[in-house]
């Protein structure tokens, strides 16, 4: 499997747990709070695969 592709999927899995472990646990606790710090690991790992495929210029104006 392509690298951008196990990103996405992995930063996808990653990304719905964590959003379960926020829901389920009250604001401020160290299991919230590890949710938040795993959301944004997840979105990273989304973001970098995405990016990763983008070719240089794409969104440039001619």
């Amino acid at each position: 499997m392509e690298r951008f592709v196990r990103l996405i999927v992995a930063g996808g899995l990653v990304l719905v747990g964590a959003l379960w472990l926020v829901d389920l646990f009250v604001r401020g606790s160290p299991q919230w709070t590890v949710g938040v710090a795993l959301v944004i690991l997840g979105l990273v790992g989304v973001m970098v695969g995405i990016v990763s495929e983008l070719e240089s210029g794409a969104f440039g104006v001619e």
